[in-house]
């Protein structure tokens, strides 16, 4: 679903003029994913044009549904933005060309707030493995980042 529907979506249903996405975060089938068919949905945080923010689930399609945008207190550290190049289909596919996993726990897509300033939103996967991918939504970049394992000696 495109951020201008989303933002459409919670607009019509709530009065509220919002400015951009904060935070998409992934329902995922059973925890474990592999495809955009193992997604069941999406947890939408959008920032209203007075600065509130509102949150709402919304199925992904094909699956149909949608909950009522409800005020709630604003995610720290990000920034609401209006759209990206890379949807969920395409970073999906970006995932599997990497190592670290063969399967996705956890989703989210967000703009950091950072200093120097990130250039773009970025889709945030976590792996089976506990491997963080992180791709550039704009671009399709791809960094990641290897769980830290602590040894113990005794």
């Amino acid at each position: 679903m495109k951020t201008s529907d989303l933002l459409s979506l919670a607009a019509e249903k709530t009065g509220e003029t919002f400015i951009g996405l904060l935070r998409k975060t992934a329902r995922i089938k059973l925890g474990l994913g592999s495809s955009v068919d193992d997604i069941l949905g999406w947890d939408v945080v959008l920032r209203a044009k007075d600065g509130d923010c509102y949150g709402y689930y919304a199925a992904q399609p094909p699956l149909v549904g949608l909950t009522q945008a409800q005020p709630m207190s604003c995610p720290l550290g990000l920034v609401a933005f209006e759209g990206f190049k890379i949807d969920i289909k395409e970073a999906i596919n970006i995932f599997q060309t990497q190592n670290g996993g063969d399967k996705f726990t956890d989703i989210t897509l967000s703009w950091p707030l950072v200093h120097p300033s990130a250039k773009e939103p970025f889709w945030y996967f976590r792996t089976n493995l506990g491997v963080e991918v992180i791709i550039g939504a704009n671009s399709g970049q791809v960094s990641n980042s290897q769980p830290k394992l602590v040894h113990s000696m005794m």
